[in-house]
């Protein structure tokens, strides 16, 4: 197992407004993890007999998701390690989990200390959002339009699953700063307002593992990042 990471700081584009008004100029980090190899690459199937009339009787666990064109990693959990939060805590956000299509919507995602998951039912069976890890709570869903919320009071790794269609999962990071994202489909990511210093960009993903990257943020600049993961041993679906 290797990785390769090439980092290029290139010049960011205007931010004299915020200089001018006397305000901190954050840097910018940016890049894409990419998926190494040429082999097409698919996420792992499962066959499925609960509620086969409204779920389908084969579903995709969405473990892997890898831009055909690009070779760009979607779902890759990023965050900046040792910086420290801003003087100014974040504002709280709010995350829908959707249970749509028996499938969680996003399938991964961050937020910070503070913010609120809701948990939504767009299906017209019995699904539950159940959260493991720094926040613990079964979260009943009966029928269509269901809606609940739960704050996150805790920073961690949240596990989303359902109790009822097993291959449904989803995965949230909570962090007491906002100096996180997850990859787009084609593997892109950003994040804005960093202070400046010498950090690590942490990389996580559910089935390639972890990567850990040295970066420098200078403020008013741009840091580019490209991550390349294993190509993993193909599965024959």
């Amino acid at each position: 197992m290797h990785f390769s990471v090439a980092v290029l700081v290139l010049a960011a584009e205007s931010l004299f407004a915020a200089a001018a008004n006397g305000q901190a100029v954050g840097g910018m980090l940016e890049g894409r993890i990419v998926l190494a190899g040429t082999a097409v690459q698919v996420s792992t199937r499962v066959a499925n007999t609960t509620d086969p009339e409204e779920c389908g009787e084969t579903h995709s666990l969405q473990d892997l998701v890898v831009d055909t064109s690009t070779r760009g990693l979607a779902n890759v959990i990023l965050a900046i390690r040792g910086a420290s939060p801003p003087v100014s805590p974040p504002a709280p956000g709010r995350l829908v989990i959707d249970n749509r299509d028996c499938r969680f919507e996003p399938h991964a995602a961050v937020l910070t200390v503070g913010s609120t998951i809701e948990a939504l039912n767009s299906d017209r069976v019995l699904h539950t959002t159940h959260l493991y890890g720094s926040r613990e709570v079964n979260i009943a869903l009966p029928f269509e339009g269901s809606r609940v919320s739960q704050r996150i009071d805790e920073p961690g790794m949240i596990v989303v699953r359902c109790d009822v269609h097993g291959w449904m999962q989803a995965y949230v990071r909570v962090d007491s700063h906002p100096y996180h994202a997850v990859s787009a489909g084609d593997g892109s990511f950003r994040i804005t307002g960093l202070p400046a210093g010498s950090f690590v960009l942490e990389a996580w993903h559910e089935r390639l593992g972890r990567r850990e990257v040295p970066v420098v943020i200078d403020g008013g600049q741009t840091t580019r990042v490209e991550i390349d993961y294993p190509e993993p041993e193909t599965r024959v679906q």
